[in-house]
C-alpha cells in the first residue's frame, strides 16, 4: 500500500511539473493579450456574475434571470464545497514549494511571473472561473439561439449551429488561457472546472421541474443542511489535525504583497456567499409559481439599475471592522436579500 501511495504521489508531482511548462508557455507567448486575460479574470469572476452580469441578463427577460441565477448558484455552491473539502495547490505555490524543498535534488526548470491577480486564497481545483463562466456562456447562448430560431427563418440553418459551438468553445478556452497566464490554475483545474460545470448544468436541466417545484421549507432545510455540512467538514479537519485554512496560509506564505489578497476569494467567504444566494432562492420558492411579468426593455433597465445601485452600496459599506461574525452575517443576508428581490419582488415594479 505504501509503495502504491508513493507511486501515486510521484505521478501527481510529475504531472504538476509538466503542467508548469504550460503556464510558462502562456506567459511567454500570450503576453500581448494581457489586457484581455486581466479583463476575463477580473470582470467575469463569480462575484461579478452574481452582482452584475446575471442581473444584466434580467433586462432581456425574467425567465433568463431565473435560469441564470438558479443554475449558477447551484454550480458555484458545488465549487465552493469542493474547494472547502479538498484544497488543491496552485501553480505558484507548487513552484515555490519545490524551490524551498531542500530535499528535492532536481528543481523545476520553470520561471513564472507573479501578478497581483495571482494571489488567490482558495484551492485551485476546480477552477471557479471556468466552472461558472462555462455555465453562464452555455445558458446565454442557448437563450440567444432559441430566440433567433423563433424569429428568423435563416437561423434554422445547420450552418449557424456549426458556428455557435466553436464560438462557445473559443470563449471558454480564452478563460482557461486567462487563468493559465496569471498562473492561478493548472490546465487540469481549468478543464475539470468546465467539465464539472457542464455536468452540473446537465443535472439542473434534467431535474428542472422537480427543483422548481420544491417548497420554501424544503429549500430552507437544504440550506441549513449545507451550512451544517460546512461546519462538520471544519470540525473533522480539526479532529484529523488538517488545517482548514491551508489555502489562505499558502497565499500569505507565497504572495509577494499581502494587500493583494482579497477576502472575497477566501473559501469561507465563497461558502457564505453561495449559501446566501441559495437562501434567497429558497425564500422565493416554489420557483415555478414566480410571476414572469412582461415589461418594456427600458423599464427593466431602470428597475434593475436602481436595485444594483443599492446592492453596490451595500457591498461597499460592508462592516469589515466589527469581526468575522458580523462580516459573514452581513454578506449572507445581503446575498440572500439580493437573490430574493431579483426573483420575487423586482417584477412588481415592471
Amino acid at each position: 500500500m505504501e509503495a502504491f501511495l508513493h507511486l501515486a504521489e510521484e505521478s501527481y508531482n510529475l504531472t504538476l511539473n509538466r503542467e508548469l511548462f504550460i503556464n510558462e508557455w502562456a506567459q511567454e507567448r500570450l503576453s500581448f493579450f494581457e489586457p484581455l486575460w486581466r479583463f476575463l479574470s477580473v470582470n467575469l469572476e463569480p462575484n461579478n456574475l452574481f452582482n452584475f452580469f446575471i442581473p444584466l441578463g434580467g433586462i432581456f427577460g425574467q425567465d433568463m434571470l431565473l435560469h441564470l441565477l438558479s443554475a449558477i448558484t447551484l454550480v458555484s455552491t458545488l465549487n465552493s464545497f469542493e474547494k472547502w473539502i479538498f484544497q488543491e495547490i496552485r501553480p505558484l505555490w507548487f513552484l515555490r514549494e519545490q524551490f524551498a524543498n531542500e530535499k528535492l535534488a532536481m528543481k523545476p526548470q520553470v520561471a513564472l511571473e507573479s501578478h497581483q491577480l495571482s494571489c488567490e486564497t482558495s484551492g485551485g481545483l476546480p477552477c471557479a472561473h471556468s466552472m461558472t463562466f462555462t455555465v453562464f456562456v452555455l445558458i446565454l447562448s442557448s437563450f440567444f439561439f432559441v430566440h433567433c430560431w423563433d424569429r428568423f427563418v435563416s437561423w434554422r440553418s445547420p450552418l449557424f449551429r456549426c458556428i455557435m459551438y466553436p464560438l462557445i468553445v473559443f470563449v471558454v478556452v480564452c478563460m482557461w488561457l486567462s487563468r493559465l497566464y496569471l498562473a492561478t490554475e493548472f490546465l487540469h483545474q481549468c478543464i475539470l472546472g468546465s467539465y464539472f460545470g457542464i455536468r452540473a448544468l446537465n443535472f439542473f436541466e434534467g431535474n428542472n421541474k422537480y427543483l422548481f417545484s420544491r417548497s420554501r421549507i424544503y429549500g430552507i432545510s437544504i440550506v441549513c443542511f449545507l451550512g451544517g455540512l460546512a461546519i462538520a467538514v471544519f470540525l473533522i479537519k480539526m479532529r484529523l489535525e488538517m488545517d482548514p485554512h491551508w489555502s489562505v496560509r499558502q497565499a500569505f506564505k507565497w504572495c509577494p504583497e499581502p494587500t493583494y489578497m482579497r477576502h472575497e476569494a477566501s473559501p469561507i467567504f465563497q461558502i457564505v456567499r453561495d449559501l446566501g444566494n441559495l437562501m434567497g432562492l429558497a425564500l422565493a420558492s416554489p420557483l415555478f409559481k414566480l410571476k414572469m411579468t412582461q415589461s418594456t426593455f427600458w423599464r427593466r433597465c431602470r428597475v434593475l439599475g436602481v436595485l444594483e445601485f443599492v446592492n453596490h452600496g451595500l457591498r461597499i459599506y460592508t462592516p469589515k471592522q466589527y469581526g468575522r461574525l458580523v462580516f459573514f452575517s452581513w454578506e449572507f443576508s445581503r446575498n440572500a436579500l439580493h437573490s430574493l428581490v431579483l426573483l420575487k419582488y423586482v417584477t412588481k415594479f415592471y
